[in-house]
């Protein structure tokens, strides 16, 4: 077992392959059989799931919450923590992950915003890079603000697209399932499948749960509840065209660059969040997208992505301690293993308050992955100053711009035979994976290396293949296929 720390791995450049595939113990290939077990059981048995905010089927007022405990079905009193019945949280430890000097301060010279798609079409507000956004009063504008959608924003200042919707609104679940309900396992598979092996995906439970084979199956069970609950495939079919129009335009968060273990880096521009300029329903729908969006950019790195929080010039409207909650529950709990490390760059006297009050809440095991930086030079231990933006004073020319999604882009959806077509593959590759699974089970443990059963490979080579064929058929293009940092092939390059 290694003796790192997660820091010390950045540190030395040095890979995670601690329970990872190809570097397990024999006890560990012996718990992933048990819970695989599990699982194929749980396949025949469980009872079907329930939709409960359909994005397709439900109408608006359903989902039009201000209420933002409904993406978690659990009460956000704490960042991580379990409910207490006096105060709603237990506080873990107080101690930071780093030791952070009293003084914040910036490097100089951060250098311009560079054209990231030139040529491309932009919306216009982000096209000369961006500014804190301005509050505005409450009225019709307002309200329009806070709730219009990339769609609606594209139908009302082109009114030529209205007889083209940019994804065809008629939405149909895989495997045959029902509108409002998902089989355990169709569950199951549309989620595993996202890693290129879905060994990686049950071994990601397995970690966050310390090895406990029941407790990663109840995990399990947990976000698979979460995830047709939430109606995460109808997330990522929809994807940006329900997507709210102003935080997208204005870059709250998006991904740009790798880090030093290749990790894909997410900024996070605090400054640019206004909760008076977007409804919860909004930004609901903006993290379950981006952090499913995610797990294409996070292929080569095990799912694990790096969040860059930048806190420079940040006001007290900028700070939404509700949206924090919601991301660390949405890592802690639904994609465990997710988060890489949590950068927060802080030049600003009003967040180093709030973070004593922030802190004692934290989850440890979330406060061991946090790292708080001041400075350009302190960033460059997890990502090298090439590979860094130009706006956190990296070298690397970059500036969000946002390329309006086309109904061009997504005509494929509207084929239906080639998408029938498609997911017959996808289903018999499952079939032939699960047949493998079982086949690899039924066998004497400690007999052969799983990672190398060739028709366990075989079986797995096919299904990632089917997936990726699939895919434009149940995910619409997103930024990242238009900025060609996700290729056809699914290969990534940031």
């Amino acid at each position: 077992m290694s003796s790192l720390t997660l820091l010390e791995h950045y540190a030395r450049r040095l890979p995670l392959t601690e329970g990872r595939l190809a570097s397990l113990s024999a006890d560990q290939i012996a718990r992933l059989r048990q819970l695989w077990r599990l699982l194929l059981s749980e396949f025949d048995t469980a009872t079907p799931l329930p939709v409960l905010f359909s994005l397709a089927h439900a109408p608006a007022s359903e989902h039009d919450t201000e209420d933002l405990t409904a993406l978690s079905f659990e009460p956000l009193v704490s960042l991580g923590s379990k409910p207490d019945k006096d105060n709603g949280a237990t506080p873990p430890s107080t101690t930071t992950a780093t030791t952070v000097q009293a003084t914040p301060a910036r490097d100089s010279g951060s250098g311009g915003w560079l054209s990231w798609a030139s040529g491309s079409r932009s919306s216009p507000s982000a096209s000369s890079g961006m500014s804190t956004p301005a509050p505005v009063g409450d009225s019709a504008e307002t309200m329009r603000l806070r709730r219009e959608t990339v769609q609606e924003y594209i139908h009302r200042t082109d009114p030529a697209t209205l007889a083209a919707p940019l994804v065809p609104p008629s939405f149909t679940p895989l495997f045959g399932q029902p509108a409002l309900t998902r089989s355990f396992s169709a569950a199951f598979w549309q989620a595993a499948t996202q890693m290129r092996d879905p060994d990686a995906w049950v071994l990601r439970f397995l970690r966050a749960r310390k090895w406990d084979v029941d407790q990663a199956l109840d995990m399990i069970r947990k976000t698979l509840a979460w995830r047709v609950g939430q109606a995460i495939d109808e997330v990522a079919y929809f994807g940006e065209s329900k997507l709210h129009h102003h935080t997208m335009d204005t870059g709250l968060a998006f991904a740009c660059t790798t880090d030093r273990l290749g990790c894909p880096v997410y900024v996070v521009r605090v400054r640019a969040n206004v909760a008076h300029n977007r409804s919860i329903l909004a930004i609901k729908r903006f993290l379950c997208w981006q952090l499913e969006t995610s797990q294409l950019l996070a292929a080569d790195s095990d799912g694990r992505v790096t969040i860059l929080f930048d806190l420079s010039d940040v006001t007290r409207e900028n700070i939404d301690l509700g949206l924090v909650r919601m991301l660390i529950t949405l890592l802690s709990n639904y994609f465990p293993e997710t988060l890489g490390i949590m950068i927060l760059y802080v030049n600003s006297w009003f967040f180093w308050g709030l973070w004593t009050v922030i802190a004692p809440f934290i989850d440890p095991v979330v406060k061991s992955k946090i790292v708080m930086v001041r400075a350009t030079r302190e960033i460059t231990p997890y990502i090298d100053l090439d590979r860094l933006p130009l706006e956190l004073g990296g070298q690397k020319p970059f500036s969000y711009s946002y390329i309006q999604p086309t109904s061009e882009e997504n005509a494929c959806m509207a084929d239906t035979a080639a998408r029938q077509a498609a997911e017959r593959e996808y289903v018999g590759a499952i079939a032939d994976y699960e047949c493998a699974t079982r086949q690899w089970l039924a066998q004497q443990a400690g007999t052969d290396d799983f990672s190398l059963a060739p028709t366990r490979c075989a079986a797995r080579d096919k299904l990632r293949q089917a997936v990726v064929e699939l895919d434009p058929f149940v995910r619409s293009r997103t930024l990242h296929h238009r900025l060609d940092q996700l290729r056809p092939d699914y290969t990534v390059a940031l």
